[in-house]
């Protein structure tokens, strides 16, 4: 009778193992969040992105999208073990696409602002560039944004910058462009006064053109991050441990 006892406890006990284990596996398909599966299953995170903005993102010479954004994209999908897939799409349309869920995450140069996230799901930010003002270098009638009083001013339509334009001066005067280039084009003819550009996106228009200076000093503050769909909360935590762990100081050296 003793060795059958032995046996049913050892059973009950095997039993109860199992049925432990099998049920770890029940919760772990249930918590598994299932927009990350998703991205995972695909192999692939896709990314919203609107180049020329350099250094934030641009085509080089290859033809390929680099940038400070696109360093940080790429962090994002190697620690969701998936290749990287950008589309370059029109700055008005990044943030559709992530609500219509065209794109997985959409990281552009987007400000974090009211409005946005009311749309969509900001990251943590991960840079701060305020809104700054290039002129012509002979221009002695600018050193600030309450210069900018009836002057014409150039920005990319759907920006933050043109939100900040409109403060300044007259709407009718605030000339709105696809791209920043078209708006530089502009100012070397003499058509804009002005053009006002997050500092990190001035820095890049003018590195290589001489007579146009950026002048005084960032005098917004302006906060970048990375854009999701509404309620998808596991992949901000994934994002913002991205970004929490990322030598910012390091990409700045290297882009900027």
């Amino acid at each position: 009778m003793m060795h059958k006892k032995i046996m049913v406890v050892g059973s009950l006990v095997l039993f109860m193992l199992l049925l432990i284990s099998f049920s770890g596996c029940i919760n772990q398909t249930e918590e598994l969040d299932p927009t990350i599966q998703r991205i995972k299953d695909a192999g692939k995170l896709l990314v919203g992105t609107s180049a020329p903005y350099e250094p934030m993102e641009y085509i080089d010479i290859n033809g390929d999208i680099v940038g400070f954004d696109i360093d940080i994209a790429e962090a994002i999908a190697t620690a969701l073990g998936v290749e990287l897939e950008i589309k370059d799409m029109e700055f008005d349309d990044i943030l559709v696409a992530v609500e219509n869920g065209s794109v997985d995450i959409s990281i552009a140069a987007i400000t974090i602002t009211v409005d946005r996230s009311e749309k969509v799901l900001f990251s943590n930010a991960y840079l701060n560039a305020g809104q700054v003002i290039i002129i012509n270098e002979t221009n002695e009638d600018i050193g600030g944004p309450n210069d900018l009083d009836n002057k014409t001013v150039g920005v990319q339509s759907g920006t933050t910058s043109e939100d900040e334009a409109l403060k300044y001066t007259n709407s009718t005067l605030v000339k709105k462009y696809d791209d920043y280039d078209e708006s530089l084009e502009h100012l070397l003819a003499g058509d804009l006064d002005a053009i006002v550009i997050d500092h990190s996106g001035g820095i890049g228009l003018i590195k290589d053109i001489s007579g146009i200076v950026i002048v005084g000093y960032p005098f917004t503050d302006e906060l970048y991050g990375v854009a999701m769909k509404k309620g998808e909360a596991a992949l901000k935590t994934e994002i913002d441990k991205v970004i929490a762990d990322m030598d910012i100081d390091s990409l700045e050296n290297k882009w900027f």
